[in-house]
Parts: structure tokens; sequence; C-alpha cells
């Protein structure tokens, strides 16, 4: 990116890594009895819309959206901006919200981005590749009368319910993962310290995506916006009483992580007490004998000792008592 782009204002920058995925428009144009499928966003008259983008390097098709929905170029400039934070902003007329969304794919944890527009019969997401998280939702669409029948914040409710199912998956691996170092730690006194801290990492991001979600979606709720049908409020109670259980989940899981680290870092410390004990131990009893075999191989004219025949095996005797007494002296001050 170059350095005027930083300056130039209400530009449209999209700030992600996959430019080689082109922009690809999904319409689905939804009554009560059936569901038709284009690749624009005009829209029709009498039918709720779900528009899904996917791809965002092709910025001049997307920004065509402004011919169909009212929208505000910075808001258009947060869409391709994929490092902001998780948030929903309620606007005059629309909803914009932004999600980073943790989902388990052959074991290993992902994260995609998606933001969203809702308006009144609308609902837009944006994607920077196909949403591997959302693969259900096209058969959802086609084949649920709710989906057909209620209002389009339905739709909306459906997304926020997936990706809170996925966040819940993520937290069961991350829970199961935490028991292991459980075991780990109290059973061999040690832990894989890399793939603890990946462990602890993935939870402090799951954690940041998850709580600021929960607490906007009930300002969301209390500010009783016409954006939200009434009929669909008992879908949404549901959704913020399964948010708040996983955040309470992630603080104990959160919780339990660091007095794990705090029981791994004192184990360390004793093991290393120990090998310290140990070394001083025999540190300890060599000194008396160092100063014996010093004394003894110094070289003196007149050394009456050294001329005893038994000379050499009173003095492995005497080493040998000495240690033996050194020994029993640290065991009976239980220094080991």
């Amino acid at each position: 990116m170059k350095i005027k782009d930083y300056f130039t204002p209400k530009s449209l920058i999209y700030t992600g890594i996959h430019q080689d995925i082109g922009t690809k428009i999904t319409h689905y144009q939804i009554d009560e009895n059936n569901v038709i499928k284009t690749d624009d966003f005009k829209q029709l008259e009498n039918r709720k819309d779900y528009i899904q983008v996917i791809g965002l390097s092709d910025i001049e098709k997307i920004q065509s959206i402004k011919d169909h929905f009212d929208i505000d170029p910075l808001i258009l400039e947060d869409i391709f901006n994929v490092n902001q934070r998780n948030k929903l902003e309620l606007k005059k007329n629309y909803l914009f919200g932004v999600f980073h969304v943790y989902y388990i794919d052959d074991n290993v944890i992902k994260n995609d981005y998606m933001s969203i527009l809702l308006y009144e019969d609308t609902l837009v997401s944006f994607h920077e590749k196909e949403p591997v998280f959302l693969s259900a939702l096209p058969l959802f669409i086609d084949s649920n009368e709710d989906v057909k029948i209620r209002s389009i914040d339905y739709l909306f409710y459906i997304l926020l319910d997936i990706i809170t199912d996925h966040h819940m998956s993520v937290n069961d691996l991350l829970e199961k993962r935490t028991d292991h170092f459980e075991e780990m730690i109290l059973d061999q006194k040690d832990v894989s310290q890399d793939a603890f801290y990946l462990s602890r990492k993935d939870l402090l991001k799951l954690t940041s995506s998850v709580e600021p979600i929960f607490e906007q979606l009930n300002q969301l709720l209390l500010s009783k916006s016409a954006l939200l049908n009434p009929q669909n409020r008992p879908f949404y109670d549901d959704l913020t009483d399964h948010l708040s259980r996983l955040i309470a989940r992630l603080h104990h899981t959160r919780d339990l992580q660091s007095h794990l680290l705090d029981l791994h870092s004192s184990n360390q410390s004793n093991k290393t007490n120990r090998i310290i004990t140990t070394l001083t131990l025999f540190s300890a009893i060599f000194i008396p004998l160092s100063f014996l075999a010093s004394f003894f191989g110094m070289n003196f004219v007149h050394f009456e000792i050294l001329q005893y025949e038994h000379a050499l095996g009173l003095f492995i005797g005497i080493c040998a008592i000495l240690a033996g007494f050194m020994v029993l002296l640290f065991k009976k001050m239980k220094w080991f």
C-alpha cells in the first residue's frame, strides 16, 4: 500500500491477503413461496433480500452497492478494512456489524472475516473468501419456512446463531486441550510450552471476539430498534443466553489455564531447586574430601605418615567415613 493511500479521504482499500479471489455476488430474493437467486444488487418488490458478497478484491464492483442502498462512505471503507474489531453499529436506517469468526476445520482452529449490513428488508454479508462456516446456509434458506415467512432480521439471528455455535465448538476443543495440559502437569510435571501458549492465544482471541458482540447485541436489543422485529425477540433472547454461557465458560477456561501456568511454573521451580540441592549436597560432601586430598598431596620433605605402608588404605577409609558421616548428617537434617 502506498503512503498517499493513507491520506486519501474515504479511500476504498482492501487490507486483506486474498487479492487473488474474484468477487462473486449471490443474491437470494425471498418471499413466502420461493427463493430466487441472482448475481447482482438489484431488488424486486415485495421480497426480502439476502446478498452474499464473496471476495473483496473487486472494489469497483462492490461499491456499486451504493446505487441500490443508502450506505455511508465511511462504512463502505470499513467493509474493506478486514482488521476491524468486532462491533455492531446502529446507523439511521441500517445496522453495520463486523465479525471475526473462529471455527474448526480438520481439528484446526481457523478464522474468517465477515461484515454485514442489515436494512429493514435486506441483509448483506461480505466475506474475503468462501465462508466455510456458512456452508449449510444456502440449503437452510431454500428449505426453512421461517426464513420465508419471518422478517429479514430472523436471518440475521440465524447468522449470529451459527457463529455462536462455531465459537462454542472451538471453546469445547480448547477445554479438552486444557484438560490434557492439566493431566500432563499433574502426572508428568511438565507440558509443551509452545502448545500451551498457542492454546492460550486462541482462547484470548475467541474471548475478544465474543464479548464485544454480546455487550453490543444487548445494547441493540435495549434500544428497541425498528430493524429487529419484536416477534423475533425470543430468538435473540435465547442467543444472548447462549453468549452469556459461552463467556462464562471462556472465563472459566482462562482462569484454569492461568492456574495451570502458575502450577507449571511452580513445578519448574521445584525441579530446579531439587537439581540445585542435589548438586549442593555433592559439593558439600566433596569439599572436605578435596581438602584432605590437597593436604596430603602437598610436596613436603618430611611427611612421615606418607611413609606408612597402609597409609593409602587408611586415607581411603577416612574419606569414606567422612563422606558417610556427612550423608547421615544431611539425612538427619532432612535436606533430601
